[in-house]
């Protein structure tokens, strides 16, 4: 009977360089398909949001609802024995609840390239309360909350509703919104590097990244319902009437 020749020693090793070659090349090209395909998805949920939107300004005389500046969908962070989720007004209510109805279904409010959202460290959160923030990915342009947007907005194209952020609602336009006011130099000034709030409870987090997470852009909605992506920036290419709606004579 003929002895089968095993490999040997060297002929192994060559082998698995070459697996962990192949490995170096394909692994980048593989993350980089995934990062595509949850930023598809990420549209895909905002366009969503959009349609849910618009529906509820059919139903409401075409005036948003006046969003809470918090971030929670139930108080199970309380301990209780009994959740229930909160209604459009609560205090600590995510400005989605009001539209979550016409959404019908509350995991399109999640990004799936999030990684820690606004969990309120200075008030003693955290990091492990990441799961009282799982469906807040998106940040409200707080210059649309609770207007009659026909008469507030002229260009709905032109305007932001929501979009990917660290931040549940936006309500500074150099601390939390991407464009900057006049004598600024810097964008959303709360979330760099350097800030009070992220050298006390943010070290190590990339609070930015959290708000450009596809391939260093942030996907938006505009009050028209399209959606497309902002580029990373420091706010100088970022008109302040995207968020306020103030078109200016020099801006246009």
């Amino acid at each position: 009977m003929k002895r089968q020749r095993a490999f040997t020693l060297i002929e192994l090793l060559v082998v698995v360089a070459i697996i962990a070659l192949l490995m170096g090349i394909l692994m980048p090209s593989l993350k980089k398909a995934r990062d595509q395909a949850k930023g598809v998805v990420c549209v895909a949920h905002i366009k969503g949001l959009g349609v849910a939107l618009h529906m509820y300004l059919d139903d409401y005389d075409r005036k948003t609802h006046s969003a809470p500046n918090q971030g929670l969908w139930d108080n199970a962070w309380e301990g209780g024995s009994v959740i229930e989720d909160y209604g459009p007004n609560d205090a600590y209510a995510y400005w989605g609840i009001a539209y979550a109805p016409y959404a019908k279904n509350k995991k399109i409010f999640r990004c799936p390239s999030t990684v820690r959202n606004d969990d309120w460290p200075e008030n003693g959160w955290g990091v492990l309360y990441q799961r009282y923030f799982k469906y807040c990915s998106y940040g409200l342009n707080s210059y649309v909350a609770d207007s009659k947007i026909d008469r507030a907005f002229r260009k709905h194209d032109e305007v932001v509703v929501f979009q990917d952020h660290i931040e549940q609602k936006l309500d500074g336009i150099d601390s939390d919104m991407f464009c900057i006011g006049p004598g600024a130099s810097i964008n959303l000034t709360q979330w760099r590097p350097g800030s009070s709030l992220v050298s006390s409870y943010w070290q190590g987090h990339d609070t930015i990244r959290e708000c450009f997470r596809h391939s260093r852009s942030s996907n938006t909605c505009w009050l028209d319902g399209h959606v497309s992506a902002i580029k990373e920036s420091t706010g100088e290419d970022v008109p302040t009437y995207w968020y306020d709606g103030k078109r200016t004579e020099a801006s246009m």
